[in-house]
């Protein structure tokens, strides 16, 4: 519970954070963080039969490592990337019993 609360205070602090318009290069921008996040969820609640209290935390975690990875590639901070993916990882082994997390590394450890 502890981390989910630190979850989102940054994700309310990295929100707060201004880009330039100029930075929207990127064609992926037209789909937000948020719809990421929610589809990313639904797939790995199919996938690893997650329930309801650990989808609730899936989603959380899935909506702030969207929104930090496009803040990190707009400000050209991808350095930062392959840290924030082993963080996400780390997030959720915390909330998947072993045989899920065994999956999730199966069908999605490329994140």
């Amino acid at each position: 519970m502890k981390n989910l609360i630190v979850l989102f205070i940054f994700f309310l602090m990295t929100s707060c954070v201004s880009t330039s318009p100029s930075s929207n290069t990127n064609n992926q921008t037209s789909v937000s963080p948020e719809i990421q996040a929610r589809k990313r969820t639904t797939e790995m609640k199919n996938v690893l039969g997650l329930n309801a209290a650990q989808e609730e935390k899936v989603l959380l975690i899935n909506v702030v490592n969207f929104s930090l990875l496009k803040k990190l590639t707009e400000s050209n901070q991808t350095s930062q990337i392959p840290l924030t993916y082993e963080k996400y990882r780390m997030e959720i082994k915390e909330v998947l019993n072993p045989e899920q997390y065994s999956k999730f590394l199966d069908q999605f450890g490329n994140l």
